[in-house]
């Protein structure tokens, strides 16, 4: 169907990295268009070991650098969280294997939860969601019960797992903004290569140099857009990870939760939502006990928290979103002369 996403890429989750490999991404985490001579400086190895080791975790699909923004940049209108049950005689694990090979889908979770599957579906539009969950998702065996959780707004994101952890007042992370058809263009371009040069860009749409990279310094200033090196926080010993569906107390803001969330450590992930919750939130950390304290301490506390599901992770399978390949050009994008 014209407008959904590539082949599935799931990046994928490693036992171990070594400490070089760990330094290098963690680098490429803070900034995913340093330079190789810049990263071989800060780890202590020559530009070509530097170069290396990073095209192989590109390779072999530990991770890929890429531009993360709001996914309707990228063309996705429509998203949700399906949150499943399967059949006891079929386990959870075989059906998250069939569910990451559904184009439309970027984001598996086994859960050992009330539900034992989530599955994050993006789509172009409320009608190819609905035709995801009917026709592809429904149809796959063991599936015993989908509850469907639509989204409304994508609140903030952070993929920088550890400036997540240890969150500065100054982070901002990713969250949704208004921005023109020129720079809906500069991001699909960096979405396929994070690290495409800027001059490579401005060949392919038409423009300067100069302006892209101005462009793109806004752009990340702002917090439009973060390039960085996605990679499975699992792969980074961020082993325990929950999704947390927060419904809020009557009279408060949704939105003054959502803000609240956002400022608290280990927060990585925010969509203010329909259905079973108000508000989804995936927090990351490495042990069990830091992550009972971020939700004990720090999320029962907020004001305006009513109630609150956790759902700890087993197992993730992440992919990276690609640019739905559509010929039609929004009236919006239109009128900012994209």
């Amino acid at each position: 169907m014209k407008g959904t996403m590539t082949t599935p890429d799931y990046l994928r989750l490693v036992a171990s990295l070594d400490n070089l490999d760990r330094s290098i991404v963690s680098l490429l985490q803070a900034d995913g268009r340093m330079p190789f001579s810049r990263i071989a400086r800060e780890v202590g190895v020559t530009e070509k070991t530097a170069r290396t080791r990073v095209l192989d975790l590109i390779e072999q699909r530990v991770m890929q650098i890429t531009a993360v923004t709001d996914p309707s940049v990228l063309g996705y209108g429509s998203a949700a969280l399906l949150c499943m049950t399967n059949r006891p005689d079929r386990p959870a694990s075989e059906i998250a294997r069939q569910l990451q090979n559904i184009p439309s889908i970027d984001y598996v979770v086994v859960s050992a939860s009330h539900f034992s599957l989530f599955a994050e579906v993006l789509c172009r539009d409320r009608a190819a969601l609905q035709a995801t969950i009917e026709n592809e998702v429904g149809k796959i065996e063991g599936i015993q019960t989908i509850e469907i959780v639509p989204y409304l707004s994508l609140h903030y994101q952070l993929a920088h797992f550890a400036a997540a952890q240890n969150k500065a007042e100054s982070e901002t992370g990713v969250r949704p903004r208004e921005i023109d058809g020129m720079d809906v263009r500069i991001i699909r371009s960096l979405s396929e290569d994070g690290r495409k040069p800027f001059l490579q860009v401005a060949e392919e749409l038409g423009v300067s140099e100069g302006q892209v990279r101005l462009r793109f310094k806004n752009l990340s200033d702002t917090g439009t857009v973060s390039v960085i090196a996605l990679i499975n926080p699992m792969s980074l010993e961020f082993r325990s990870m929950a999704w947390v569906g927060i419904n809020v107390a009557a009279g408060h803001s949704v939105k003054d939760v959502a803000d609240a969330l956002a400022r608290l450590a280990n927060t990585t992930y925010i969509v203010i939502c329909a259905g079973r919750y108000d508000i989804l939130t995936e927090f990351i950390c490495q042990t069990d006990r830091e992550l009972l304290d971020v939700i004990d301490q720090s999320v029962r506390s907020l004001q305006g928290v009513a109630r609150l599901e956790v759902s700890i992770y087993s197992n993730l399978f992440y992919k990276r979103l690609s640019t739905i390949r559509d010929e039609t050009i929004s009236v919006q994008q239109e009128r900012a002369g994209a």
